[in-house]
């Protein structure tokens, strides 16, 4: 698991600092990754959206515009299904 960002690395590792996280956060500073992929909002920043990739590496899952509550809970529950 990881997540990206397009906020500096230094920002991402503040945070991740501040809310203990234990994944690592890739800064797409430039937006390129959040371009291709069709989320980068009007801001310059990438909207909230979740990849589940399986072993094989095959996009099993999309949930865009991601919300916090239930999220992990929703996204626990889908990798466990892929199992």
């Amino acid at each position: 698991m990881f997540g990206c960002s397009t906020d500096p690395a230094e920002v991402n590792q503040r945070f991740q600092k501040e809310l203990g996280v234990r994944f690592a956060i890739l800064s797409d500073e430039g937006g390129e990754a959040a371009k291709v992929l069709g989320i980068l909002g009007d801001t310059g920043h990438a909207k909230r959206t979740t990849y589940l990739v399986d072993a094989l590496g095959a996009v099993r899952e999309v949930w865009y515009d991601v919300k916090v509550d239930g999220h992990a809970a929703a996204v626990t529950k889908a990798a466990a299904g892929l199992s």
